[in-house]
């Protein structure tokens, strides 16, 4: 990873309603800078445009941070983290980075980044989890780890409340499975059949009705979701199916 130093661990905080802009090729050499970030980075655009955006980056950043973003930025999906970046003079600045794919035909050309400013404790916040996993690097014992620019602990309790809070596909799934099984049951009770009798194909029934609801609901809602993004990167040409 690019070494950018030295730093001065002085912040230089954005002001509120402030957005950085740029684009990258696919190489994540920059190919627009907009006013702002060119301000706030410190550098002149001819130093910025065609170098590597990690012109910026600032060593406090761990690794993980960037894995993430380019296995995020891969998978056609969009990014959003906070990020502290290196000024020329070696200053620091905090923004919520959005970064995604820009496409053209269908086809991913470059990178955009939007960047504005985050809230203070969530800085803080950021600051000591990104201390954190530079410490668990270190040491070669990782258990904070980021997807789609999201934390994940490899602990115990952390996989215990990933367990218990599930995703919405599968609580969707629970609930109408939950309901079926209750409506068949209280009414096999009521014709005098045994509870324990029925409760297979309660199950079965209730089975095949949360598959059919999440395939009815879930898979149109992600089509939905993956047009949007697409729009949002460039690709005019998607349509939302009515």
């Amino acid at each position: 990873m690019r070494n950018n130093g030295p730093v001065t661990q002085q912040e230089h905080v954005l002001s509120a309603g402030t957005t950085l802009v740029s684009t990258t090729d696919l190489q994540s050499r920059i190919t627009y800078c907009n006013p702002a970030f060119i301000a706030v980075s410190g550098f002149t655009r001819e130093e910025l445009v065609g170098q590597p955006h990690n012109l910026v980056r600032h060593p406090d950043m761990p690794a993980e941070a960037f894995r993430d973003l380019w296995a995020t930025l891969q998978a056609g999906e969009p990014w959003t983290a906070l990020v502290k970046n290196r000024r020329k003079n070696g200053d620091h600045y905090w923004v919520r980075a959005n970064v995604t794919p820009v496409l053209e035909a269908g086809k991913v050309t470059g990178y955009m980044s939007v960047r504005t400013a985050p809230g203070r404790q969530e800085v803080a916040d950021a600051e000591a989890l990104y201390a954190r996993m530079r410490e668990q690097a270190a040491s070669g014992h990782v258990t904070h780890t980021l997807a789609c620019g999201e934390l994940r602990t490899s602990s115990a309790v952390a996989r215990l409340r990933r367990m218990l809070h599930p995703g919405l596909g599968a609580r969707l799934s629970l609930t109408v499975l939950a309901g079926t099984a209750l409506t068949a049951l209280s009414a096999a009770a009521m014709q005098g059949f045994g509870l324990w009798a029925s409760l297979p194909v309660s199950l079965l029934v209730g089975g095949a009705a949360a598959l059919w609801i999440r395939h009815q609901a879930l898979i149109p809602l992600r089509e939905a979701i993956t047009v949007v993004r697409r729009m949002s990167a460039g690709d005019l040409s998607q349509t939302l199916q009515s």
